[in-house]
């Protein structure tokens, strides 16, 4: 079984919403007996037929309020998400289409994050470019009214519990984590949903939670293991150095010994020559 998604990149396992969906073109995906899944909802319901499914735990009315927050975070909170990273120009020309591209194949990375961002749009004015929203001017200031609305709904729903049900994770904290940690996450030039989202300090410690709990941003891991290997590193140099100074000073108690004088090689090499000489004597007489 092999899931493909979007990398990661500001402490979060991936900025795309859908991948960290998943996670806690067609992508995400998920792979499994030749079998190609895509799309979060396909994917959560492939994995309830095999007996991983989150919402075990609730009741009847408890799955029919997941089902109602989820359309609602489809209807709200998704437009200003995909505006917010895809469609307003300047974020998206500094970070969401270099990042894109910057992780996506030649010749790939020139056309992908644009039908990307055209498809956000499309889906956009599909759900809110209707009368008597005219102008784009309109949709947008309508978009983040929506989706304050929802966070502040979200918000109030989850109170000072760390789950959306209780002490339990389920697909609809997944749900709330892909849209949200985004928004919280990235650095953005213009994130006024973002900021809006920053004075809801339980959502802020919703996302925090699950980042600590379930994930382990990489640079942390990579900073960890840095910081192992340069403790390791010093320890070795530091007994290197004390097993140098201990033979030095063996070195020099042999030099300054008295017993320990080396003869000359020379007078060594005269007195074999010597007694082998007088050896020679006495054999011949």
């Amino acid at each position: 079984m092999e899931l493909r998604c979007w990398g990661g990149d500001w402490g979060l396992p991936s900025v795309h919403h859908e991948s960290l969906i998943v996670l806690g073109g067609n992508v995400p995906a998920l792979t499994s007996a030749e079998q190609e899944i895509c799309l979060p909802a396909n994917i959560l319901n492939y994995f309830r037929k095999q007996k991983y499914n989150a919402d075990y735990v609730l009741s009847a009315k408890q799955g029919s309020d997941t089902l109602a927050y989820i359309a609602l975070l489809e209807e709200k909170l998704l437009p200003a998400v995909l505006h917010m990273f895809w469609v307003d120009s300047e974020n998206y020309s500094s970070v969401t289409r270099p990042w894109f591209a910057s992780r996506t194949p030649f010749p790939m990375c020139y056309f992908l994050p644009w039908k990307m961002s055209r498809d956000a749009l499309n889906k956009i004015l599909v759900k809110k470019g209707q009368p008597p929203l005219y102008s784009l001017t309109e949709v947008e200031s309508q978009v983040y009214k929506d989706a304050k609305e929802c966070l502040n709904l979200l918000s109030n729903r989850l109170g000072t519990a760390q789950f959306f049900f209780g002490n339990t994770p389920t697909s609809l904290d997944a749900f709330v984590f892909g849209f949200l940690a985004p928004v919280y996450k990235v650095h953005l030039p213009r994130a006024q949903l973002q900021q809006h989202l920053k004075q809801l300090s339980n959502l802020c410690g919703f996302c925090d939670h699950i980042l600590s709990t379930y994930f382990m941003p990489k640079d942390e891991a990579a900073a960890a293991g840095q910081e192992a290997i340069d403790a390791n590193l010093q320890k070795l140099t530091q007994l290197v150095n004390q097993e140098s100074s201990l033979i030095e000073k063996m070195d020099d108690s042999l030099h300054r010994s008295p017993q320990n004088h080396p003869q000359r090689l020379s007078t060594l090499k005269s007195d074999k020559i010597l007694e082998n000489r007088d050896s020679s004597k006495l054999l011949s007489s």
